[in-house]
């Protein structure tokens, strides 16, 4: 599939994007009326590549999964207890680090996936019907809706570095007061630094630890491990 890009649109991200889709689009349509009306495998990624592609087009701030690749979603996935107790995932998008974890021995009905978009939240429901799925943003989440689970770990899929501070500080103090003692909250960032501001780790007093670098992921990404500074064995990087 052969794609012809003007020389100045790569000042203009969302037109490659929307190309990129449409192109796709295209090349599906086409090889279902090839094959009489059966759609064939994706050769690259899983179907719900298209999906999280549209998604990122609809909302390119709000929507971070669909720049994760695997080496990513192993990293931020490596340091999880599958026998620890419930893992809450913010904005798993297509599921790319849900299936990580289900890859490290995970439960399905101890995972508790928050995602904002309705779309995406109904077809996760789909992929994964033993798991809760909450559709909210991860700072609306109550205790009472988790059915009295308390997450002993939570992995994020949420491009932080896009959110205002405020909502940060709302959404991180917010995911503490749900979980167990000694969680912590496993988040990526394409950023050279944590993504929680300073400011906003001492108000709510945790500390970050860079726990992987990951120059496999398209863009390079790092992930961090917070915590509060009660828990042993954390300190700032």
């Amino acid at each position: 599939m052969r794609i012809r890009l003007k020389a100045d649109m790569a000042r203009r991200p969302r037109d490659v994007v929307c190309k990129l889709t449409n192109a796709v689009r295209r090349k599906i349509r086409r090889v279902k009326h090839s094959r009489g009306g059966v759609p064939a495998r994706l050769r690259k990624g899983p179907p719900e590549a298209l999906l999280g592609l549209g998604r990122f087009v609809a909302n390119p701030r709000r929507f971070g999964g669909f720049v994760s690749g695997p080496a990513l979603a192993e990293a931020i996935t490596r340091e999880i207890d599958p026998a620890a107790g419930p893992v809450l995932e913010l904005g798993p998008g297509t599921g790319v680090f849900t299936r990580a974890l289900l890859s490290r021995g995970v439960a399905e009905a101890d995972l508790i996936l928050v995602e904002a978009d309705p779309l995406l939240a109904a077809r996760l429901q789909q992929a994964f019907p033993r798991a809760r799925v909450l559709a909210c943003k991860a700072a609306r989440v109550t205790a009472a809706e988790l059915g009295g689970q308390r997450p002993a770990a939570v992995v994020s899929g949420l491009p932080l570095l896009n959110f205002p501070g405020h909502e940060v500080e709302r959404i991180v103090a917010a995911t503490f007061a749900l979980c167990t003692e000694d969680a912590a909250i496993h988040q990526f960032t394409y950023g050279p630094r944590c993504p929680v501001r300073e400011d906003i780790m001492a108000q709510l007093d945790l500390a970050a630890v860079r726990t992987a670098r990951v120059w496999r992921n398209m863009p390079p990404a790092h992930v961090y491990r917070i915590t509060r500074r009660a828990v042993p064995g954390t300190a700032s990087a």
